[in-house]
């Protein structure tokens, strides 16, 4: 059986360079919009991005465990079929 915690030892922990490229952009922007709304402006509205974020996680997921399980149920063997009477 395999070990799920091996598979972490093979990913890499580093962050990739154009993730980091994109995060600066991104921490840009964010800058910007600091300089232009309220903290309260800014606290609600990620607070309901991040509700969005779940969402769509949560979806990503229970796509994943469906598609998990089809995969598994075509790969099963079939058990035998026994002759009718």
């Amino acid at each position: 059986m395999f070990d799920l915690l091996e598979l972490q030892q093979l990913v890499s922990q580093e962050m990739p360079p154009e993730h980091r490229r994109q995060q600066e952009v991104v921490d840009a922007y964010l800058h910007r919009m600091g300089r232009g709304f309220s903290p309260a402006f800014l606290d609600d509205f990620w607070m309901e991005v991040g509700k969005l974020f779940s969402l769509e996680s949560d979806q990503a997921f229970l796509s994943g465990l469906h598609l998990g399980v089809e995969l598994t149920l075509a790969l099963a063997p079939q058990p035998p079929r026994s002759p009718r009477p």
